[in-house]
């Protein structure tokens, strides 16, 4: 996916502060007056005020995010930074769109001009819809009446209409376009790839000397590697799975044994422990009840796919695309290593007794189904020196050094030009 650009990404902030919130006043002069000109372009109170609370609002909700996630808000909610993020937003946007504009950025050609009309077309219609859903959700009016409700609601509350959505689809297209012609000279050379690919292999090996999963569950989640520590080997593997009810029951099973087999293990001197044994020995009662009628509806298929999987000339990855249930494993397959914890036990054991590339082992039974595993290749130990991992430091460069010049660039011309904040007409 490619990275949003550093003006791309100030239009986008700017297009969530200055949303369509409405704000209630009764001193009309006092909200028409100027508080930021930016070379003679002026936003007036009633904008930045709304801008401010918008973007008061959004700091808040990513705060309560990371405070359900057990972490600390990082967004700061006092007044004076959020005042000063919001002019600062203000000020380089202002000053990036009348650039775009003085080189001639807003000269669309028919291509951009169609591209600007769907891409506008597309987000009201979206903004319709939300419309819809919050303020005309007890409306018994449907189609084309209720799509024309919803837009006489827009205007009669001076919401955002399809002409603010083709200037901001315009903006984009501008902005973009300016972004282009300010880093169209920033290049990325071998040699930088090649610092770059040792500095990431070096922490990698640091990282993997104390935690040698962690190359296994990079490469499984299907991320960029830059070494490979000793000991893995590529595997794939048919699974012959239970259903997903008769898998979701399983795990509950699972977590039960395993919170009673806790309980034993921390108990205190004087507790119960004939309670609490029974207590185990009913959990695993309760998994092998859920467990047993699951797996054994799924052993012959799984006897069967290993039949076919070792006869002579067996093509196992059309075997995997036929019967395989995991849909997660990567197109090259799983890394495994000896003792891998990030995996269930029964899966890593097969795929280590493995002696030759090529192999398949019988199906192994976990709370899954079948595991029916394939030796693909051994891992070589060292740094990953590949074109595709090249190919994705080179654009991560290029993504960094781009932003740095827009960054560098903005700064210049913010500085250049004139501009006035009255930010304490705000308070």
């Amino acid at each position: 996916m490619q990275k949003k650009s550093l003006l791309v990404l100030l239009l986008a902030l700017m297009l969530i502060l200055s949303g369509c919130a409405l704000t209630r006043v009764n001193e009309e002069k006092d909200l028409a007056r100027t508080i930021i000109d930016v070379n003679g372009e002026t936003v007036d109170k009633r904008t930045f005020v709304t801008a401010v609370n918008n973007l008061w609002n959004q700091y808040q909700s990513y705060n309560q995010y990371y405070a359900q996630l057990g972490m600390e808000g990082a967004y700061p909610t006092d007044a004076d930074t959020v005042i000063k993020n919001t002019a600062d937003t203000y000020v380089s946007t202002l000053v990036v769109r009348q650039k775009a504009h003085e080189l001639g950025m807003f000269d669309f050609t028919d291509e951009e001009k169609a591209h600007v009309q769907e891409h506008a077309k597309e987000e009201y219609d979206s903004y319709v819809q939300q419309v819809i859903s919050t303020f005309l959700s007890d409306s018994t009016l449907e189609g084309d009446e209720l799509t024309a409700a919803a837009e006489a609601y827009m205007k009669e509350h001076g919401l955002s209409s399809m002409e603010d959505f083709v200037k901001d689809a315009e903006n984009e297209v501008a902005v973009e376009k300016l972004e282009e012609s300010i880093t169209a000279d920033v290049t990325v050379t071998d040699e930088e790839v090649t610092a770059s690919l040792t500095e990431k292999a070096d922490a990698a090996k640091t990282q993997y000397e104390t935690n040698p999963d962690a190359y296994g569950s990079t490469v499984n989640k299907k991320g960029t590697v830059y070494y490979a520590p000793a000991g893995y080997r590529m595997v794939k593997q048919i699974l012959v799975g239970v259903s997903e009810e008769e898998a979701q029951a399983i795990k509950e099973a699972r977590t039960a044994l395993t919170t009673a087999e806790n309980a034993v293990a921390n108990a205190a001197e004087d507790a119960d422990m004939d309670a609490l044994n029974a207590a185990v020995t009913e959990a695993q009662e309760k998994l092998e009840a859920v467990k047993a009628p699951a797996l054994a509806a799924v052993k012959a298929k799984a006897e069967e796919v290993y039949g076919l999987a070792t006869a002579e000339g067996a093509d196992f990855d059309a075997l995997i695309a036929e019967y395989n249930t995991d849909t997660g494993m990567p197109e090259n397959g799983y890394a495994v290593r000896e003792g891998y914890s990030l995996f269930v036990e029964e899966f890593t054991n097969a795929a280590m007794a493995l002696k030759n590339i090529g192999d398949v082992s019988v199906p192994a039974e976990s709370d899954y189904g079948y595991h029916i595993i394939r030796y693909e290749a051994d891992v070589e130990e060292g740094v990953q020196d590949t074109e595709a991992v090249r190919t994705s430091i080179r654009e991560g460069l290029l993504s960094t050094k781009k932003n740095e010049k827009s960054t560098e660039t903005v700064k210049s011309w913010v500085d250049a030009a004139n501009v006035k904040l009255y930010l304490d007409k705000v308070k």
